[in-house]
């Protein structure tokens, strides 16, 4: 969690400018890279920075974790998945607003399904989702229709567990989640809005 606050303070005070997810991704992977060492504290002990780790869930399922941090200490091995959110409120180049945040919810929740199904691979451990977003309408808004309120990741839900089932364009519609998750953890900072949520 130490390279998700030193990161979230950069974004919010400008010294890192996240355009997409993928800009996000490798700016937390050099984060966490240079944090690894300090946390090194035997011969035999050593954590990895991996980017875009394949791997199968549900018996079939194809997935493409954007972090796992890998430690090692001897024999024993642990792999820390985390996914990434980034919904910027302006496109690249300013070529004007972005939109379907409903996708973007929806993919917030899905986020977490396949966090919680990574935690569950062999060696894998509790797992972590980070979102970032200078965009009101994911926390502020109340979301009234039936497809957003499904995915709604307003700042007032609480107690989010279960099946999230609602059509929803190019998306299969359907989330199921094992644990228990509040969206009152959305944090502040500036001009930014910044929430994590770790699977048990």
């Amino acid at each position: 969690m130490d390279g998700w606050e030193s990161y979230k303070n950069k974004v919010a005070n400008n010294l890192l400018a996240p355009e997409n997810e993928k800009m996000m991704q490798l700016q937390m992977a050099q984060i966490y890279q240079t944090l690894s060492p300090v946390y090194e504290y035997e011969k035999s002990e050593s954590i990895k920075v991996l980017l875009e780790v394949a791997v199968t869930i549900q018996g079939n399922v194809f997935r493409s974790i954007d972090i796992v941090i890998v430690h090692t200490i001897g024999k024993e091995m642990s792999n820390y998945p985390i996914e990434l959110k980034c919904f910027r409120l302006m496109a690249r180049k300013g070529t004007g607003r972005r939109g379907a945040q409903n996708l973007g919810m929806y993919d917030y929740w899905e986020d977490i399904e396949n966090i919680e199904n990574y935690s569950r691979l062999n060696r894998f451990s509790r797992g972590f989702e980070f979102t970032l977003t200078d965009d009101p309408y994911y926390v502020q808004t109340e979301h009234k229709g039936s497809q957003v309120a499904t995915y709604s990741t307003n700042i007032n839900r609480q107690n989010v567990t279960g099946t999230l089932k609602h059509k929803i364009a190019n998306r299969k519609g359907e989330i199921r989640l094992a644990g228990t998750y509040s969206m009152r953890k959305w944090e502040r900072i500036n001009n930014f809005y910044f929430i994590a949520q770790q699977t048990k």
